[in-house]
């Protein structure tokens, strides 16, 4: 349901954290003393998600318990209570102040669990599956929160796992195999789903005061290839696809290859080892560089998500992927995101 408030435009905020009841998903009572929290999520950890909670109290918990990291947003008359993160948290340590004792917790992505376990050995995704319901199946049978696909896509040969991968492990193998994302919303809900398409969040004049003071620009893109050649040994089969456009890193621009080789890849949706090589050359040589900047909280910007900009002087023009970002959370929630830019 979108938003009613215009974080763009300023808010007055207050915290909370909120057990989870793991049966239901829902709220299950408010942990006493919330201080702060800090929150690390990056697209190139299979785990997503990590953070610490910093509490005043008598003392730690026993034991690990999910918690919801709550906002309650004020703009005028409306007030929205928005969910800022998830994690599955577990005694750290206590120190003593003047002021009482600060409890720090450690928070474990809600996907830890399908981290820990192991698959049996021989398990595999059989040709023609839904590749996005069994990667949901992985999931479930391992995490308690709720986990959907927002898609489908069908696998054209068996996908083995290998002795000793994790449940999260084998997900992501499948979700790679279509080029498709993971995400895990405020309120700890898992979807997996194509790579977003439509920004989540647009940079431009009307809301810049999101915009903290720096944004560092990096456009190097040397080390992108700009021919994938695919190999299918068992049937002898060999075919290459190659940049010839006037991207700066294309053969058309600097006159030599470098390359991307991949050897009995697994095909989705029927696509044929050429429209495979198209579709990987495509998805490597999309980035142009990385901008690295802070904001203020927006509503559900996640890695993966399409962030664009509308502000060329200041080096946020067109669309941005993120990559990573660094939630500080305590006097209102301060963003750190790293995106790439796409071409």
């Amino acid at each position: 349901m979108p938003s009613a408030i215009d974080f763009g435009q300023g808010y007055s905020s207050s915290f909370r954290l909120m057990r989870v009841d793991q049966a239901t998903w829902a709220d299950a009572g408010e942990v006493d003393g919330f201080s702060s929290a800090s929150v690390e999520r990056d697209r190139s950890n299979d785990l997503m998600e990590s953070g610490s909670v910093t509490l005043l109290a008598d003392g730690a918990p026993d034991s690990e318990f999910y918690a919801r990291i709550e906002m309650l947003a004020d703009s005028g008359m409306t007030r929205e209570r928005h969910a800022i993160a998830t994690l599955l948290l577990s005694p750290g340590q206590c120190t003593a102040t003047k002021g009482g004792v600060d409890v720090e917790l450690v928070g474990r992505s809600v996907l830890a669990p399908a981290n820990d376990r192991v698959l049996l050995a021989g398990t595999y995704a059989p040709l023609g599956c839904d590749g996005a319901a069994y990667a949901v199946s992985l999931l479930s049978e391992c995490i308690a929160a709720p986990v959907e696909a927002a898609g489908s896509f069908r696998l054209s040969d068996h996908v083995v796992f290998a002795r000793g991968t994790t449940y999260l492990e084998a997900a992501w193998m499948l979700l790679d195999k279509a080029g498709w994302a993971m995400t895990i919303g405020g309120d700890g809900r898992v979807t997996v789903c194509p790579m977003p398409s439509e920004p989540a969040l647009v940079l431009g004049k009307a809301n810049s005061r999101l915009l903290g003071p720096e944004i560092q620009i990096d456009d190097g893109a040397s080390d992108l290839p700009n021919r994938v050649v695919v190999a299918d040994p068992e049937n002898d089969l060999v075919v290459e696809s190659v940049d010839m456009t006037d991207n700066p890193t294309s053969y058309k621009t600097i006159g030599r290859f470098v390359d991307l080789y991949e050897e009995s890849p697994t095909l989705v949706d029927g696509e044929s080892l050429q429209a495979y090589a198209n579709r990987r050359l495509v998805e490597e040589t999309s980035v142009l560089g990385k901008r690295t900047y802070s904001r203020e909280w927006w509503p559900d910007v996640h890695p993966f998500s399409l962030v664009r900009g509308s502000m060329a002087d200041v080096g946020l023009d067109g669309d941005m992927r993120v990559l990573s970002q660094s939630l500080e959370i305590g006097a209102g929630v301060y963003v750190s995101e790293v995106a790439e830019v796409l071409r």
